[in-house]
């Protein structure tokens, strides 16, 4: 009987013990895994810097000639001598490349590595000739550069100038209509079941060419960025607590994110924002107005975000979003006399109607290559981690 308990003991133990020493090398593991995602992350945003800073490498990105001159290694990282990241970065053509970072974590004998890889591209648009009412510019893979329209028994009416997408262009729901203009896809076009393309005096096109984001210079250090060139500016907390029905003139400045909720508001100008805006309309009147010198339009280096209820939106002039451009409206009378322009681009509409007018007269001066000579956006087409 004490052999058997005792072996029995043994069991236990031996099973407790290797269980214990199991989760400890499943704990050592997800600890080196975290360290070098983080390092790997750091590798990324090291090169992104280096092409935004260095003069050498920036303009090797520009000009499409990227090479191992150009490369990042880096050891004893927040000196720690375990830590190491190498980061290499190549054009596939002229303003865009893959960065590929590999992060290496030492611990006795254990040694954790990550692979990072992002495809970054920067806003080289012309503006001599912007043909678009809407365009979707994202490229590197297939979830950038989609416009999407989902409607309930809606019609999207675009009057005027071309819709393009540089992936996928899709109708998902309710009809859009082309009026005297022009559907374009870089992948493809299409229409799922309950929705309905109708072309009048119009012309459809997919596969076509890629086409290059327009540049914004939202807040360079030179005179004729926007932050310099504006009237008034506002933090994101200024700028929200504004009165309703405010009026604003010129071109307005908000350091940071710029948020409207419930609030009737004009603006005879150009309204800016350095992080994401949002308007969030409920019943309620917001209208931007051309000014006859400096245009008219909404800009946002990151998110623009229109979610309405009701009301009326009207924008003379042009929407650009950095990165995501996404509207949602419910029985609201929507139009745009100008143009619009996102990174992607979603549109849901039940009830009450879009409209979409190509007036190029209430965006050139928004879009002037005397104002947007260079543009700091790089841009985040694609992020790929492996182990």
């Amino acid at each position: 009987m004490s052999v058997l308990v005792l072996s029995t003991l043994l069991m236990v133990g031996t099973y407790l013990l290797s269980n214990a020493n199991s989760e400890s090398k499943i704990s050592k593991v997800q600890f080196l895994a975290t360290k070098n995602y983080y390092l790997a992350e750091t590798g990324i945003h090291d090169m992104i810097w280096k092409i935004q800073n260095d003069a050498a490498t920036r303009q090797a990105f520009l000009n499409g000639t990227l090479s191992s001159s150009n490369n990042i290694t880096k050891t004893n990282i927040f000196g720690d001598a375990a830590a190491s990241y190498q980061v290499t970065a190549a054009n596939t053509t002229t303003s865009e490349a893959w960065i590929i970072a590999t992060s290496t974590y030492q611990i006795g004998n254990n040694i954790s590595q990550r692979v990072v890889k992002s495809y970054i591209s920067k806003a080289t648009g012309s503006t001599a000739d912007w043909e678009f009412t809407v365009f979707a510019g994202g490229r590197g893979s297939q979830q950038n550069g989609n416009f999407n329209f989902t409607g309930s028994g809606v019609i999207l009416t675009s009057t005027g100038g071309r819709l393009h997408a540089n992936q996928l262009l899709k109708i998902k729901g309710g009809e859009l209509k082309i009026n005297n203009g022009g559907i374009t896809a870089s992948n493809n076009i299409i229409v799922n079941a309950g929705g309905k393309l109708t072309l009048n005096n119009s012309y459809q096109e997919a596969p076509t060419s890629t086409i290059d984001t327009l540049q914004i210079d939202f807040d360079s250090a030179l005179p004729t960025s926007w932050k310099n060139r504006a009237d008034t500016t506002y933090t994101s907390a200024q700028f929200s607590n504004l009165a309703n029905n405010t009026t604003l003139n010129g071109i307005i400045y908000v350091t940071g994110a710029a948020s409207i909720t419930g609030k009737n508001m004009t603006i005879n100008g150009v309204l800016v924002a350095s992080g994401n805006l949002s308007i969030t309309n409920a019943g309620n009147t917001f209208v931007i107005n051309a000014d006859p010198v400096k245009g008219g339009g909404l800009l946002s280096k990151g998110n623009i975000s229109i979610t309405t209820s009701g009301g009326s939106v009207t924008v003379n002039g042009l929407i650009y979003s950095g990165n995501k451009l996404s509207m949602t409206s419910a029985g609201t009378n929507f139009t745009i006399n100008g143009s619009m322009s996102g990174f992607d681009a979603d549109v849901t509409a039940s009830g009450g109607s879009i409209i979409l007018n190509y007036t190029p007269a209430n965006f050139q001066p928004v879009i002037d290559p005397t104002y947007n000579s260079t543009s700091p956006i790089i841009q985040i087409n694609h992020w790929e981690e492996q182990y």
